[in-house]
C-alpha cells in the first residue's frame, strides 16, 4: 500500500503555511495560457483526463509537487515538465511556463499550484486530479485563511511583476489592498512587506534630503532623486523633483520641444543620443502622477502624444533609461496648454461676403470666428456644432478672420485654443442680371433686353447642353464661353446668326475677373435658304431649286398674287413648281418659324430670286407655188417676244437636210443664221432664203435650232411639221 503524506505527523502537522499570493513573475502569462487551454487549475496538465477520471494517477502538492500512481510517486522536476510539453503540444505553453517557474525555485511551483487550489477547494471543486486526502485537507484549511475578493487577488498576482520591475510604490499599494490579515497569514508576504518597508524608508530619507538640497545644490538633489529611482522606479516624488530641476525659464529654449499637430495630437522632439533608450512622461497640474506617453520607450528622439488631456496645461519630460531605470536628468519641455486649433480653414470670397469652412477638433465644444476689416469693422460669430459660416454685407477690401476653438476644461469652464488667422479679400463683383427677354423682329432677327446688371458688362453666351449654371452662380471670367458674335443685350437693332440656331442663350454679367450667371432664353432660328435659282418649263410653270435651310421644317414661297408652303419631304420628293405664267416675276423664299411655347421663334429675311419672263422665238416658212401646184419655201419669218432686254438671246440657225428631218443643228446644211442681237433688235423680221439648187429639188426638210448661251431658257416655237417638209 502507498504511504500517504503526513502519515506519521498527521495531516495538520504536515500542512504548514499556505500562500495567499503566487509571487511568480510569469503568473500573468500562466493564467492566460490556462484560459486558452480551458483549464481551471494549472496542475491539470500533469495528468490525462482519463487517468483523473479513473483515479489511476493524481498530483500531490503538499510535500512537493509529485505525480502519484498506485505503485509509484515521482517528483515533478523541470525535465519532466519539458518532456511532457513535447509529448502534449496542446498544453505545451502551460507546461513550459510551469517549467520556467520550477527553474527559478522548486518551492515556487508548489506555491503557485497551492494558490490556485485554495479557492477551488473552498468551493468544493472535484475532478482536478489532486490527491483526494490533500484536497479535503486544503478545503478545511482554506476556511481558516482570509478569503480574498477579486480586487485583492488582482493585487496579490501583481506583486511579483511589480517587484521585478522595481515598482516599489505600486508594491506597497498592492500590499495595502491585500490588507494586514493576509500579510500576517502568509509568511512570504510578511517577508516581502518587511523588505519593502526597509527600502522605502531609505527612499523617503533620500527624498527628504534631495528636497532640502534642491535650491542650493541642484546637482546633489538630482543625484539623490536618481538614487531613489534606482531603488523605486515608480517614485512619483522623485520623478516630479527631476522634472522641476530640468525645467528652463520661459525665455530660454527648452531641450524638449512640443508642437500641436493635426487631430489634437502633440509632436515631441529632443536631441538624439545614439544608443540611449528613452521614457517619455506627461506631467499635468495637481498631485496626479506623471503618466507615460504611449508608444515611447525606444531609442528614437521623437514621439507623438496621440491623446493628451484637453483643457490642461501639461509638461513633457524624456528620461534616459536603462533596464527600466532612469540613468540621468530628464529633458523637459515648456508647459503647453492642450487646446487644439481648428484645422483645414479655408476662406472664399463672393459678392459682399466671405465664406469660412474649417474642421472642428473632436474635443472642441464651439468655434469662435472674429472678422476684422476696413473701417474697423469687427464681426463675431460662435458656431456650436457647424463647421462653416458666411459673413455677409461686406464692403470690398481686405479682411482677417481669426478662428478660435473653444474646449471644455476639467474644472467645468472653457479653454480657448491659441487661434489661427486667415486673410481674404472681398473683390468687387458684377451685379446680377435678373431678367432676360428676347424680342423677335417683325421681319427678321431678334433683340435682347434685360433687367438689373447695374452697369456691369452683359455677355450672351451658349453653354454646352445641360451645363448652364443656375442664375446667381459665381464664375471666373476666364472660364466663360466665348460671347455670341451676333447677340448683344440692349442692342436696338435685331440681329440674326449666319447659320441655324436652336438652344439656350444665357446672360452673364462680368466685372474684371469675376462673373455672375444670369437667366437664359431659348431661341429657334432656322438657317437661310441657299443658292436659289429658277428654271422655266412649258405652260408658264417655273421650277425653283435651292439648298434647304437647316433647322427648318417648311419653306414658304411667295410671289405676286400667291404663296405656297412646302415641307422638306415634299420638296425632296416632288420639287417646287410654281404657276407664274409667262411674265417676269420675283419669288421670295422664307424658312418657316415653328410655333412653340418653349422657345422664341426668330424670323429670317426672305431670299428672293428673279424669274425672267418666258422668252419665245417663233419662225415659219413662207412658200409660193411652182409648177403643177407644188409650194416651195422662199423666205422665213422670225419673231421674238417675252425676253429680258438685258439678257442676250441665243442665235437662230436654219438647217437643210434631204429626205429626213434634221435632229440637231449639225445634222444637215446651215442655210441661214441670225445672231441673238439681231433677234433682239427686230422682234419680227422676214429673211429671204439663199438661192441654192437644193431648194428646187425635193424631197427635203428644213428645221430651225437655237444655239449659244441661254438657249435652254428660250423656248423655240416651231410651225407644223408638214410645213417644214417639201416633197
Amino acid at each position: 500500500m502507498r504511504r500517504g503524506f503526513g502519515e506519521k505527523l498527521g495531516l495538520p502537522g504536515a500542512l504548514g503555511p499556505l500562500p495567499l499570493a503566487p509571487l511568480a513573475p510569469e503568473y500573468g502569462k500562466l493564467t492566460e495560457g490556462q484560459r486558452a487551454a480551458g483549464l481551471r487549475f494549472a496542475g491539470e496538465v500533469l495528468t490525462d483526463p482519463q487517468e483523473r477520471a479513473e483515479g489511476d494517477a493524481f498530483v500531490s502538492v503538499l510535500d512537493g509537487v509529485a505525480l502519484c500512481t498506485p505503485r509509484r510517486r515521482r517528483l515533478v522536476d523541470e525535465a519532466a515538465l519539458l518532456a511532457r510539453a513535447d509529448a502534449r503540444p496542446a498544453h505545451a505553453p502551460v507546461l513550459r511556463l510551469l517549467a520556467a517557474i520550477r527553474r527559478q525555485d522548486p518551492a515556487l511551483l508548489r506555491r503557485v499550484l497551492l494558490y490556485q487550489l485554495l479557492p477551488l477547494a473552498r468551493q468544493g471543486a472535484d475532478g482536478l486530479g489532486i490527491d483526494p486526502a490533500e484536497l479535503a485537507l486544503l478545503a478545511k484549511a482554506s476556511r481558516a485563511l482570509p478569503e480574498l475578493d477579486d480586487r485583492q487577488r488582482t493585487a496579490a498576482e501583481a506583486l511579483a511583476p511589480l517587484w521585478s520591475r522595481r515598482r516599489l510604490r505600486a508594491c506597497a499599494h498592492a500590499l495595502t489592498v491585500l490588507g494586514p490579515d493576509a500579510v500576517r497569514a502568509d509568511p512570504w508576504l510578511g517577508s516581502l512587506d518587511a523588505r519593502l518597508r526597509r527600502r522605502l524608508d531609505r527612499c523617503d530619507r533620500e527624498l527628504a534630503a534631495a528636497r532640502l538640497a534642491a535650491p542650493a545644490d541642484p546637482a546633489g538633489a538630482e543625484a539623490g532623486y536618481l538614487r531613489v529611482l534606482a531603488v523605486a522606479s515608480d517614485d512619483d516624488e522623485a520623478v516630479r523633483g527631476l522634472i522641476r530641476l530640468g525645467a528652463v525659464p520661459a525665455s530660454a529654449d527648452a531641450p524638449l520641444t512640443t508642437r500641436p499637430v493635426e487631430g489634437g495630437r502633440v509632436a515631441l522632439a529632443w536631441p538624439a543620443r545614439p544608443g540611449t533608450h528613452w521614457r517619455v512622461l506627461r506631467e499635468g497640474p495637481g498631485p496626479d502622477r506623471a503618466t507615460p506617453v504611449p508608444g515611447t520607450g525606444g531609442t528614437a528622439s521623437t514621439a507623438v502624444d496621440a491623446d493628451p488631456p484637453v483643457g490642461l496645461r501639461v509638461r513633457y519630460a524624456a528620461f534616459p533609461v536603462e533596464d527600466g531605470r532612469p540613468t540621468g536628468a530628464p529633458l523637459v519641455s515648456h508647459p503647453l496648454l492642450v487646446a487644439p486649433d481648428a484645422e483645414d480653414a479655408v476662406l472664399e470670397d463672393g459678392p459682399a461676403r466671405i465664406a469660412v469652412r474649417w474642421r472642428r477638433p473632436r474635443t472642441a465644444s464651439a468655434t469662435v470666428l472674429t472678422l476684422t476689416g476696413p473701417g474697423a469693422v469687427t464681426l463675431r460669430h460662435t458656431a456650436d456644432r457647424t463647421e462653416e459660416h458666411v459673413f455677409t454685407g461686406l464692403e470690398p477690401g481686405a479682411y482677417q478672420v481669426t478662428l478660435t476653438a473653444r474646449h471644455p476644461s476639467p474644472d467645468g469652464g472653457a479653454v480657448d485654443a491659441p487661434g489661427i488667422l486667415r486673410t481674404a479679400t472681398v473683390h468687387p463683383w458684377p451685379r446680377e442680371l435678373t431678367a432676360l427677354t428676347a424680342h423677335a423682329g417683325p421681319e427678321e432677327g431678334v433683340r435682347f433686353t434685360g433687367q438689373g446688371a447695374g452697369g456691369s458688362e452683359v455677355r450672351l453666351v451658349v453653354w454646352p447642353e445641360g451645363t448652364a449654371p443656375a442664375p446667381g452662380t459665381e464664375l471666373r471670367a476666364d472660364a466663360l464661353p466665348a460671347p455670341l458674335p451676333w447677340a448683344r443685350c440692349g442692342d436696338p437693332v435685331p440681329t440674326v446668326p449666319d447659320a441655324a440656331f436652336a438652344g439656350l442663350v444665357s446672360a452673364v454679367t462680368v466685372l474684371g475677373e469675376r462673373a455672375l450667371a444670369g437667366p437664359g432664353v431659348r431661341l429657334d432660328v432656322p438657317g437661310p435658304v441657299g443658292a436659289p435659282r429658277a428654271v422655266r418649263e412649258p405652260g408658264g410653270q417655273v421650277r425653283l431649286l435651292f439648298d434647304w435651310p437647316s433647322g427648318a421644317g417648311a419653306v414658304t414661297a411667295a410671289w405676286p398674287g400667291g404663296d405656297l408652303r412646302i415641307s422638306r419631304s415634299a420638296y425632296v420628293r416632288e420639287g417646287l413648281r410654281l404657276p407664274l405664267g409667262p411674265r417676269p416675276a420675283r419669288v421670295t423664299l422664307r424658312p418657316h418659324v415653328p410655333d412653340g411655347a418653349r422657345a422664341v421663334g426668330v424670323r429670317r429675311a426672305p431670299v428672293g430670286v428673279d424669274v425672267p419672263g418666258e422668252a419665245v422665238v417663233r419662225y415659219r416658212l413662207l412658200t409660193r407655188r411652182r409648177g403643177l401646184g407644188r409650194r416651195v419655201p422662199y423666205a422665213v419669218e422670225v419673231s421674238a417676244d417675252g425676253h429680258d432686254p438685258a439678257v442676250p438671246l441665243p442665235a437662230l440657225v436654219l438647217v437643210h437636210r434631204t429626205s429626213v428631218r434634221p435632229r440637231h443643228a449639225e445634222d444637215g446644211t446651215v442655210l441661214l443664221r441670225i445672231d441673238g442681237a439681231a433677234l433682239a433688235r427686230t422682234p419680227l423680221q422676214t429673211l429671204e432664203l439663199p438661192p441654192v439648187p437644193d431648194l428646187s429639188r425635193p424631197p427635203y426638210a428644213l428645221r430651225a435650232f437655237l444655239l449659244g448661251d441661254g438657249a435652254g431658257a428660250v423656248r423655240l416655237e416651231e410651225p407644223a411639221l408638214t410645213t417644214l417638209v417639201v416633197r
